[in-house]
């Protein structure tokens, strides 16, 4: 609810419910004994006394879509306060934080994927999103509050995400004439990302787009009803050269990207300018 979350921007803090009868502590054996027997298991307060540290980055978004990068400045704590009680807020286990709001182009796909209605919180395993999270904080503080592990950002494809991967091929195709059908990008579609169509000929395609150690193998799209287009960010492609599959270079994606700078979303843009900071740092 919108109040929820306007009180704890207001006062710093980020959390989860599980509320018991007791005052506020940092005694976690003291909460947990009167919550185990109230609630049971309370494995989101124990996932955050255990593993939300001081000096942590968290990422959350409200009830309106709208996302923030938190700094925490305490660890676990169980928060009482009269406007809690008095409005019946539930967010009673708490980690203390800076909240500052971010631009939602300018959030990572790993991010944006791990919002799941399932999850009340849980840790964002990737760390090109971790090096990104301390870049942008410390744009975001005018300071440099994190040392940056450039040896993550020596290549734009190493920073990009899976979900970010697909997107600039996406904008790539759809700057050539290619238009991606929208209702076709599912995440259960195997064998494809996405379909794309070009106006001009009605004629349609099929993207595959692989990032990591996995090697798309053209002689398994030669068969297809329609073009393939391949991307594979670590050039591992396999197979013979077939009529209807087309392969992408990284270094003609790479060249797109320095191209088309001013207007790619700007998670892509942070993303780009961290790679210029490493060849700056090491030419």
């Amino acid at each position: 609810m919108p109040t929820t979350f306007d009180y704890c921007l207001r006062n710093g803090i980020l959390g989860v419910g599980w509320r018991v009868d007791i005052e506020s502590t940092n005694i976690w054996e003291s909460y947990y004994q009167a919550a185990s027997q109230l609630h049971g298991g309370v494995q989101a307060c124990a996932y955050i006394k255990r593993w939300v540290s001081e000096g942590d980055l968290a990422w959350t978004r409200d009830t309106q879509g709208s996302y923030f990068i938190a700094r925490v400045t305490s660890g676990w704590e169980y928060l009482t306060t009269p406007e809690e009680q008095q409005k019946d807020i539930d967010i009673a286990n708490v980690f203390r934080c800076e909240i500052k709001p971010v631009p939602i182009d300018a959030v990572p796909g790993k991010v944006v994927a791990c919002f799941r209605a399932s999850r009340t919180i849980q840790e964002v395993a990737c760390p090109s999103a971790r090096e990104y999270s301390k870049h942008l904080w410390n744009e975001l503080a005018a300071a440099p509050v994190y040392k940056i592990d450039y040896s993550l950002c020596q290549d734009i494809f190493m920073l990009l995400d899976d979900q970010e991967t697909e997107d600039v091929i996406f904008l790539f195709l759809q700057s050539c004439g290619w238009y991606v059908v929208p209702n076709t990008r599912k995440n259960d579609t195997m064998a494809f990302e996405y379909l794309v169509v070009n106006p001009k000929t009605a004629e349609m395609a099929a993207v595959q787009v692989k990032t990591g150690g996995t090697v798309l193998d053209r002689s398994d799209y030669a068969q297809w009803p329609m073009k393939a287009f391949l991307f594979q960010a670590n050039n591992l492609y396999a197979g013979d050269q077939h009529p209807n599959v087309t392969t992408f270079d990284p270094q003609e994606i790479k060249t797109f990207l320095s191209n088309a700078k001013a207007w790619l979303p700007e998670v892509i843009r942070k993303k780009l300018s961290l790679v210029e900071t490493y060849r700056s740092l090491t030419n």
